[in-house]
């Protein structure tokens, strides 16, 4: 089964060709293999693996961007729970090799357009989503997780297209995390 949104998404991170950076995506966003499994503080295990995401940006060694997109299931919680999740998390295990999360983070949500329902109008569950950006971010910032900054974007998979402005902000804001200098917080 196709998945247009996760593939426009994969290529814009394909994009990103730099020094010292790899692309980690599963099957669906063009990658091999399946989803990118993020761990606890135990070893490797089925009660360890708290989180599956899309796609991670590996930069000096550690994961300093994922990517988790959502073309179906889009409510609220749902959302938090995949970026909360996530913020518990510690490595990725790939290949029989530990990857560490780094102490400052990028984490990324991009949902598919939604349809109207019910006769609401298509932008209340943008602006849903928006107050969960503004709300997630406060509670990290208050916490100092390492999740630095939660970010949503949302479109169809024409908005993320090569040329379209829905590609271009996505990309420049991963690139300007990745090329911020280094900032560490405190884990809880």
């Amino acid at each position: 089964m196709p998945h247009p949104l996760h593939e426009a998404v994969g290529d814009i991170l394909r994009s990103i060709q730099r020094p010292n950076i790899e692309i980690w995506l599963d099957g669906a966003c063009g990658g091999k293999g399946r989803h990118i499994r993020l761990f606890g503080y135990e070893p490797v295990g089925k009660h360890s693996c708290l989180a599956y995401v899309d796609a991670a940006i590996v930069v000096g060694g550690q994961i300093k961007v994922v990517v988790e997109i959502e073309e179906t299931n889009v409510r609220p919680l749902y959302l938090c729970g995949k970026v909360f999740a996530t913020a518990l998390c510690h490595y990725s295990s790939r290949n029989r090799k530990r990857t560490d999360l780094a102490d400052s983070m990028l984490f990324i949500q991009v949902i598919k357009e939604p349809e109207p329902e019910n006769g609401a109008k298509p932008t209340a569950k943008v602006r849903q989503c928006e107050y969960l950006e503004k709300t997630i971010n406060e509670i990290f910032k208050k916490l100092g997780n390492r999740v630095h900054l939660y970010s949503f974007h949302h479109g169809l998979s024409e908005s993320f297209a090569p040329g379209t402005t829905g590609a271009a902000e996505l990309r420049q804001q991963i690139v300007d995390f990745i090329d911020r200098p280094a900032q560490t917080k405190t884990i809880n």
